[in-house]
């Protein structure tokens, strides 16, 4: 399975299991990448033997990807304390920008790391719903994975992550493909013009992600698809958001991220 042209394989632990085997296959199944074996290499040797380019390993507490320099893997990171927040009735700038009410519906177009469609889930509750678009099929498997199985947050987050639906699958085709004013929302955030280098889990995210660069056609596709608006996140200082027609922009005064808002007439 290559991912934008690069090789990765499954592999387990050194001493896994039946489950750990089982489910190394399972996702080798959903991704299309290869299950080989550990052969008690490290993962290192393991590369370098498979020629490869990156590895899904499957451990007992968590399934990672690595390229040998980076690890990615599903964590709620600053999603949980953001909730904590919402809950203690203070603002959240990327909910203030979608203007998100229980019950609503949310399409987020590029999921990654999950934690903004875990923010919406919460918001829009049990009657809502948020459907997570990811064109990576590993990053796809393994926040699908995370969201099903992980138990360090409370209940009312546990909640929020299992309620969301993940599809691997391009935002451009299902944009297309979908019916006008399917959603009451509808959010890209796509990979920052400038990036900040700062971010562990981005920078653990950066060799599987989408890099192409959003387009006036995607956001003209989005804002058929939004019953209420479209939300764009993007780098404060760069100019993408008012070159792609934004002109009503918000987010924290101080904070490095702007929210890019089109409003359904």
């Amino acid at each position: 399975m290559n991912w934008y042209g690069k090789r990765t394989l499954v592999t387990t632990s050194l001493r896994a299991g039946t489950d750990l085997l089982d489910l190394a296959d399972r996702i080798s199944a959903e991704t299309g990448v290869p299950r080989v074996p550990r052969d008690n290499r490290s993962l290192k040797a393991l590369l370098g033997h498979y020629e490869a380019d990156g590895l899904v390993v499957v451990e007992a507490e968590r399934v990672f990807f690595t390229d040998g320099s980076v690890e990615f893997f599903f964590h709620p990171g600053l999603a949980v304390l953001r909730i904590v927040e919402i809950r203690k009735g203070k603002n959240d700038q990327m909910i203030a920008a979608m203007d998100l009410k229980p019950g609503q519906r949310v399409l987020d177009c590029t999921l990654g790391l999950g934690n903004d469609a875990l923010v919406a889930s919460y918001v829009t509750g049990e009657n809502g719903q948020v459907l997570g678009l990811e064109s990576s099929p590993i990053v796809a498997a393994l926040v699908r994975h995370g969201m099903r199985t992980y138990n360090r947050s409370s209940r009312a987050v546990r909640d929020s992550m299992r309620r969301i639906e993940i599809k691997c699958a391009d935002h451009r085709v299902i944009l297309a493909s979908l019916p006008p004013d399917s959603y009451d929302v509808v959010y890209l955030d796509p990979m920052f013009s400038c990036p900040l280098k700062k971010s562990s889990g981005i920078n653990s995210l950066r060799p599987l992600a989408d890099h192409r660069p959003l387009t006036s056609e995607v956001t003209a596709l989005a804002l058929r698809v939004a019953r209420k608006r479209v939300v764009v996140k993007d780098i404060r200082w760069g100019n993408r958001l008012r070159d792609l027609g934004f002109s009503h922009l918000t987010g924290g005064r101080k904070s490095p991220i702007a929210f890019g808002i089109l409003l359904k007439e």
